[in-house]
C-alpha cells in the first residue's frame, strides 16, 4: 500500500506539473521551422542565441540564488502572511541592487565582452542592450515568484502560453519589417519586460520596500550564495559549448548548432515533466527505511526510459530536419542525436545527486558537476577544431555522463545507490553505440536496435508487474 501510494504520488506530481511545463514550452518547436524559413542566413540566428547566452550568464549571477532561497524561506511560516511578505521583499531589494550592479558592469566592460565574444566591435550595441535585458529578467525572477509558491497553476498556464505566442508574433513582424537578429533579440527583450509588468500587477500585494529585513536578508544570502556557483557550472554545461563554437567556427555555425540544439531540445520536454514531479517526491520520501532502494529503481528506471526514447528518435532525425527545415539549418541533424540524451542525462544526475543532499554533503554534487564542467571545456576546445559543432554535440553528453560516473562512485561510497549488473550493461552498451557511431563513423542503427531488443527482453518482466499492480 506504501509503495502504491508512493508511485501514485510521482505519477501525478510528474503528470499534473510537468504536462503544464511541457505544454508552456512546446509551442516554440512549432514556431522554429517558420522563423528559420524567414532567416535563410543562419549567422542571425547565431548572434541573436549569443545575446541570450550573454543574457542567461548575467541573470544567473543578478539573481544569486534568491528564487531558490524566497521558496525555501517562504514556507517557513506558512500562517504568517507578514512574514512572507518580509521574505519576497527583502529578495526583491537584494536581486534589484545586483542586477543595477550588473548593469553597469556590463556597460561599463562592454568593449571587452564584445570583443572576447564577437572579436567585432560591431556588436557593442548588442553588449548594451543585453545589459537591460539581465536587469529585467533577474527583476522578474523574482517579481514572478509569488505566483509559483501560491500553487497559482491557472496564471502560470496563461501566461506560459500568450508569452510565446506574443514573442513569436512579435519576431515575425520584425523579419517582416527586414530586421534580422534583431528581430529575435527585440522581441526577446520586449517579451521579457512584458512579463515583468504583468507579474508585478498580479503579485505587487507581495512586495513592500518598508518590509525589508536584515535578519531575513542574511537567511537568504545563506541559502542562496552556495547555489550560485552550481548556476554558473550548470551554465558552462548549456552555454560554452556555443561561446567556443562562435569563436572558432563562426556565428553561421552557431546559428546552425543552435537550431539542432532547439530541436533537439524536445527531450527537455521529458526533463521539465520530471522536474515537475520530482522535487516534492524525492524530499517526502526522504525518510523512508527503503529510500535507498527505491531511487535507485527510479534512476534505473527512467535511465531505460531514456535510451528507450534516444533509440526510437534515430531513424526519424533526417526526415524530420528534411521536412521543416531548408538550406544550412539541415546540417542541424548532425547534433540531434547527442544533444537529444543530454537533458535526460541530466534529470538522471539530479536524481542521483539528490542522494547526497538527504544526508547533507550537498558540496559533493557541486564537485562531481565542476569536474564534468572543466572535462566539458576540454572536450569542447578538441573536437570542435577535429569535427566542428557535432564535437561540441559530443562533448556536451560526455560531460553529463562523467559526471553521472562520479556521482555514482560517490553515491556507492556512502552507500546511497545500488546498482543491478543488468542496467551497468544496457548503459555500456548505448555508450559503446554512441561513441562507434562517432569516432568510427558506424552506421549505429543496428547496434542500437540490438539495444532495443535487449532491454525489451530484460525489463518486459518490470513492466508487466508494474502493470498489474495498477490494475489491482
Amino acid at each position: 500500500m506504501k509503495t502504491k501510494s508512493r508511485l501514485k504520488l510521482f505519477l501525478e506530481n510528474f503528470l499534473f506539473y510537468g504536462g503544464l511545463s511541457m505544454l508552456t514550452k512546446a509551442l516554440p518547436f512549432i514556431t522554429l521551422p517558420i522563423i528559420t524559413r524567414l532567416l535563410a542566413n543562419a549567422s542571425a540566428y547565431g548572434i541573436a542565441d549569443m545575446f541570450n547566452l550573454i543574457n542567461s550568464f548575467g541573470t544567473a549571477i543578478a539573481v544569486l540564488g534568491m528564487y531558490d532561497a524566497i521558496f525555501r524561506e517562504f514556507f517557513e511560516d506558512r500562517e504568517n502572511n507578514n512574514y512572507q511578505i518580509k521574505v519576497t521583499s527583502t529578495g526583491l531589494i537584494i536581486v534589484l541592487g545586483s542586477s543595477i550592479v550588473m548593469i553597469l558592469l556590463t556597460l561599463l566592460f562592454n568593449k571587452y565582452i564584445t570583443i572576447l565574444l564577437f572579436e567585432n566591435l560591431k556588436y557593442q550595441g548588442l553588449v548594451s542592450l543585453s545589459a537591460f535585458a539581465i536587469g529585467i529578467a533577474g527583476i522578474s525572477t523574482i517579481v514572478a515568484a509569488p505566483t509559483r509558491m501560491r500553487n497559482n497553476r491557472r496564471v502560470y498556464l496563461y501566461t506560459g502560453v500568450f508569452f510565446p505566442i506574443l514573442g513569436f508574433l512579435a519576431t515575425y513582424s520584425l523579419i517582416k519589417l527586414n530586421y534580422t537578429y534583431e528581430a529575435i533579440v527585440y522581441s526577446n527583450l520586449g517579451v521579457s519586460l512584458t512579463s515583468l509588468i504583468t507579474f508585478y500587477i498580479l503579485n505587487k500585494r507581495d512586495f513592500e520596500f518598508k518590509s525589508f529585513d536584515k535578519k531575513i536578508m542574511k537567511e537568504l544570502f545563506k541559502i542562496g550564495l552556495p547555489l550560485l556557483p552550481t548556476f554558473l557550472i550548470y551554465w558552462v554545461y548549456n552555454s560554452m559549448d556555443r561561446v567556443m563554437i562562435n569563436r572558432m567556427l563562426g556565428p553561421t555555425e552557431l546559428g546552425i548548432y543552435s537550431v539542432g540544439a532547439k530541436v533537439a531540445s524536445v527531450s527537455q520536454l521529458v526533463y521539465t515533466a520530471f522536474a515537475g514531479g520530482w522535487q516534492y517526491f524525492a524530499f517526502s520520501t526522504m525518510k523512508d527505511d527503503d529510500q535507498v532502494e527505491l531511487n535507485s529503481k527510479v534512476f534505473e528506471y527512467l535511465g531505460i526510459v531514456s535510451f528507450c526514447l534516444f533509440i526510437i528518435a534515430q531513424p526519424f532525425i533526417k526526415p524530420v530536419f528534411n521536412l521543416f527545415f531548408t538550406g544550412e539549418y539541415i546540417k542541424g541533424s548532425e547534433v540531434f542525436s547527442y544533444l537529444f540524451l543530454s537533458p535526460l542525462m541530466l534529470m538522471l544526475f539530479q536524481i542521483i545527486a539528490n542522494q547526497v543532499i538527504v544526508i547533507k554533503k550537498s558540496y559533493l554534487s557541486t564537485v562531481a558537476l565542476s569536474i564534468g564542467a572543466v572535462l566539458n571545456i576540454g572536450l569542447n576546445y578538441i573536437l570542435i577544431r577535429n569535427s566542428g559543432i557535432s564535437g561540441a554535440a559530443l562533448s556536451t553528453l560526455l560531460s553529463y555522463i562523467i559526471s553521472i560516473l562520479f556521482m555514482s562512485c560517490i553515491c556507492y561510497r556512502y552507500r546511497l545507490i545500488k546498482l543491478k549488473m543488468r542496467f551497468i550493461i544496457i548503459s555500456l552498451l548505448m555508450t559503446i553505440g554512441i561513441l562507434s557511431n562517432y569516432f568510427l563513423n558506424i552506421n549505429s542503427l543496428y547496434l542500437y536496435a540490438f539495444n532495443l531488443l535487449a532491454i525489451v527482453s530484460v525489463y518486459i518482466q518490470d513492466v508487466l508487474k508494474i502493470n498489474k499492480r495498477q490494475v489491482k
